[in-house]
């Protein structure tokens, strides 16, 4: 097989290739895909990126539904850079009419020459010629896991959980396409009346909007935040309000925070708090317009359980807040459709280990809550085990028996039509 080198002369190659290299270099590695995307994003124009990650992320959905379909066409496992070409081929003939699969037959065919040996372009020719009856034989009454491309333990966890009705809902949820939403207070009227209105200054982006100079102007002054709306439902919990002190944990990228600062126009303290690694660095370049706004906006880099309260006395900060927003660390099922990788890289142990962390975090926080303050504590997870039997083991300890639980909700992507997410509302009683 040839050698391939990924970086070497990215703009000569098809946006094809570059995407079956790029899913090569995902089988190799095994790295999350924002990682491999930041990889490449400066070494190609910024449509053949769109492009290449449609591509991309389509294979990425349906990766198990592929590998099972050519488990029953070939003996032995590929090496990766000939299965990765069956996943983007895989996806395009399950995306498109009967009519055009020949026509993606012959283009993979023809892009492998460049990239393989003469033997495997013969041997991908054979397999992808079967390999449309092979996907057309599936189907969801035979196997729920299969199809839809997710483990089985986490189809069965699901099913455990939900009932087989809304899970199968999730997981044809999980398979479709991310829509993109922008959030904003100072949309020009001439915006306004080309997006779609969500709620409340949100609004649903277009399909290749991000290269409207309009927006893109927008964004790079901090006069908009493109976000998924699942994410504002803890700042609403929350309801921050000018002149109070504000701490957010876990704030990183700085989509919360930033809706903390719109809700409090500027006035009060906000501490944004995150580890000491690239996630402060991609806190500090999304929030600094804001800094030069809000003298009382602080980004810490520190590690949650190692602060103590001299530790916000030697940095001149509170130790005591109004409100505290906790959006913990967690497995991510309720954003699998906008991280599809996630639904390989878990296993049912993560689901555990985050839920003990969670407690440990929340039980730390709520030291910094004034009395009749609150705290909101918040997953990108749709799971019980992260969600309400973490906030159930908090009110059942010493530490939570000072506070109530005066909301919660779960979003389920199903109902909602946007990502998952778990949000618990907690109030301090007065000492």
């Amino acid at each position: 097989m040839r050698s391939v080198n990924f970086k070497k002369s990215n703009k000569k190659k098809s946006t094809w290739a570059l995407a079956t290299l790029l899913m090569k270099k995902y089988l190799d590695s095994g790295a999350k895909i924002n990682d491999l995307f930041d990889s490449i994003s400066t070494s190609i124009e910024p449509m053949q990126l769109n492009h290449c990650k449609f591509l991309f992320y389509g294979a990425l959905r349906n990766t198990l539904r592929i590998e099972s379909a050519l488990n029953t066409l070939i003996k032995k496992k590929p090496k990766n850079l000939v299965l990765a070409l069956f996943f983007i081929s895989g996806y395009e003939l399950l995306e498109h009419s009967d009519h055009k699969k020949e026509k993606i037959i012959h283009n993979a065919v023809e892009e492998a020459k460049s990239i393989v040996s003469a033997n495997e372009v013969k041997f991908i020719n054979a397999v992808l010629r079967k390999l449309t009856e092979a996907l057309e034989n599936q189907s969801p009454k035979k196997s729920l896991s299969e199809f839809y491309s997710h483990p089985k333990w986490l189809v069965d966890h699901w099913i455990k959980q939900f009932g087989k009705k809304y899970t199968e809902e999730l997981l044809v949820w999980n398979q479709s396409i991310p829509r993109l939403y922008l959030y904003s207070k100072m949309l020009p009227e001439t915006l306004v009346r080309k997006l779609n209105y969500i709620g409340p200054n949100l609004f649903e982006l277009p399909e290749k909007s991000l290269q409207d100079p309009a927006i893109k102007e927008l964004l790079n002054l901090g006069h908009g935040y493109i976000k998924d709306p699942a994410t504002l439902n803890s700042v609403n919990a929350l309801d921050p309000k000018p002149n109070e002190a504000i701490l957010d944990l876990c704030a990183a990228p700085g989509g919360k925070t930033f809706d903390c600062i719109q809700r409090m126009e500027n006035k009060g303290t906000i501490v944004a708090i995150d580890l000491p690694n690239k996630r402060i660095n991609r806190l500090e370049e999304n929030l600094r317009s804001f800094q030069s706004e809000n003298p009382k906006l602080s980004i810490f880099p520190h590690d949650i359980l190692t602060i103590e309260d001299r530790t916000f006395t030697e940095a001149k900060l509170p130790n005591k807040y109004d409100g505290i927003l906790l959006d913990a660390p967690c497995s991510n099922t309720g954003v699998i459709q906008r991280k599809p990788d996630i639904r390989y890289r878990l296993n049912r142990e993560d689901i555990d280990q985050c839920a003990k962390l969670q407690l440990t975090l929340l039980t730390k926080a709520s030291q910094w809550v004034k009395d009749q303050g609150r705290i909101v504590y918040s997953t990108c997870s749709i799971d019980y085990e992260e969600n309400d039997a973490v906030v159930n083991a908090f009110l059942s300890s010493p530490q939570g028996s000072q506070f109530t639980l005066a909301k919660k909700k779960t979003y389920y992507p199903w109902e909602q039509k946007y990502d998952g997410a778990g949000v618990f509302l907690l109030v301090k009683s007065k000492s």
